[in-house]
């Protein structure tokens, strides 16, 4: 009595866990905020004020002013992660950009969940190519999986608003890197085959899960981190 009192406990922590963490919402321009820090690959942080940033398929280059005044402008190749404060105005710029989507009353893949205290932005390659820093959309549960928004996601709908850009559904795509791995490349059309990739080795995941879907990716990691992840 006492072991099936235990695996009910267990089954209800686990469902309100997997309630509780969802990907966030992608940011599609860069924040509006001029605080946050990098983290360097040598160990070394430097926080202070954003001045500047280049991009292009992702964050190639950043600009912050230390708390002594000094100016440091650091590649993506020497960051391992970059945080960019919430304030309000990146608050409003994620809600503005969360209640953007055309079709949000109609799709139910709309990433939900709400940054905290920082949107972090991590150092990654797309094929291999020149490194850049992509937002991390699961930064609360990332020990096994890391989901990076793909700024370059094909878009089904765009509308102009007269202060902001109302997009479509602009969630089709996701880069996964599993353990410190190369990215995947996860969409809507693929997802049952990269299903099988991601989790073909947690055999609970697969009875768990019998029809994979591309909205339910954030479950699909919780479920894998709890049952295999310690494997």
């Amino acid at each position: 009595m006492k072991t099936t009192i235990t695996s009910i406990v267990l089954l209800l922590a686990m469902i309100c866990k997997l309630d509780a963490q969802q990907l966030q919402q992608p940011l599609e321009d860069f924040p509006m905020s001029n605080r946050g820090y990098a983290l360097l690959k040598s160990g070394e942080v430097i926080e202070g004020r954003i001045i500047n940033s280049n991009s292009t398929r992702g964050i190639t280059k950043v600009s912050l002013e230390d708390m002594s005044g000094t100016k440091h402008k650091i590649s993506a190749e020497e960051i391992f992660e970059f945080a960019i404060a919430m304030n309000d105005a990146v608050r409003l710029q994620y809600m503005m950009e969360r209640g953007s989507s055309v079709k949000k009353l109609l799709s139910k893949d709309q990433p939900t969940a709400k940054p905290k205290d920082f949107i972090i932005f991590r150092n990654t390659s797309v094929n291999g190519q020149k490194e850049l820093l992509l937002q991390l959309l699961n930064p609360d549960f990332d020990e096994v999986f890391e989901v990076f928004y793909d700024p370059f996601a094909r878009k089904t709908t765009s509308l102009e608003g007269e202060y902001i850009r109302w997009t479509g559904d602009k969630h089709r795509a996701f880069f996964i890197s599993k353990n410190g791995g190369p990215l995947m490349k996860v969409k809507k059309g693929n997802y049952k085959k990269a299903f099988e990739v991601l989790f073909g080795d947690c055999p609970q995941v697969l009875s768990d899960v019998r029809k994979p879907k591309l909205e339910d990716l954030g479950n699909h990691i919780l479920l894998y981190q709890n049952y295999c992840a310690l494997n």
